[in-house]
């Protein structure tokens, strides 16, 4: 039997609006796709113009309420001292763990559906890359960023104030030889 993970799972959710934008996005494009089907159907032969546009229609009937609520239900965040973990996914689950040491710079943005609904994303950035916690409240967001950007500069004064040794070979000579060399 395998062994539980030391780090336990993530708690904190998403803002629950966050399903409704998902919800937006998804009719968005599901409606997007059935038009175009509809349009390249008109000239493809039987099956395959009812495909074109039968996919587009479940996808717009079935996905739109089903999956941002999956998406909803799986997405789990959570911020500690050491590290930033992320868990989400419908199908697949990815969960991210992201080393506080690690953290370069983080921000919030707020897109126009996003400031309607009153919320925002946060992306922590890191020289791999970059992570966003997306669609919480504005209010949790702010206090989100601050909070990380708090523990990230916390890391790095504590890496400053650690003292460094030079790298010494086996015999113990510091590197380059001897200063009395010459």
């Amino acid at each position: 039997m395998a062994e539980p993970s030391a780090i336990p799972e993530p708690t904190r959710r998403l803002a629950p609006q966050a399903r409704w934008v998902w919800r937006i996005y998804w009719a968005l494009g599901s409606t997007a796709a059935l038009m175009a089907g509809r349009f390249v159907g008109d000239e493809a032969p039987g099956a395959l113009a009812l495909l074109l546009w039968a996919l587009p229609l479940a996808s717009l009937v079935i996905g739109t309420p089903v999956l941002p609520e999956l998406r909803w239900r799986r997405w789990r965040w959570e911020v500690r001292e050491g590290e930033i973990d992320l868990m989400r996914g419908v199908l697949v689950v990815r969960r991210t763990l992201i080393p506080m040491g690690r953290v370069q710079h983080v921000e919030s943005e707020r897109g126009v559906l996003e400031q309607s609904l009153g919320l925002a994303s946060v992306e922590v950035h890191t020289a791999a890359g970059s992570h966003r916690i997306p669609l919480l409240t504005d209010y949790d967001a702010g206090l989100l960023r601050a909070q990380i950007a708090e523990l990230a500069r916390m890391g790095d004064e504590d890496e400053r104030e650690r003292p460094r040794e030079a790298a010494k070979p086996e015999g113990g000579e510091a590197p380059g030889g001897d200063a009395d060399d010459g």
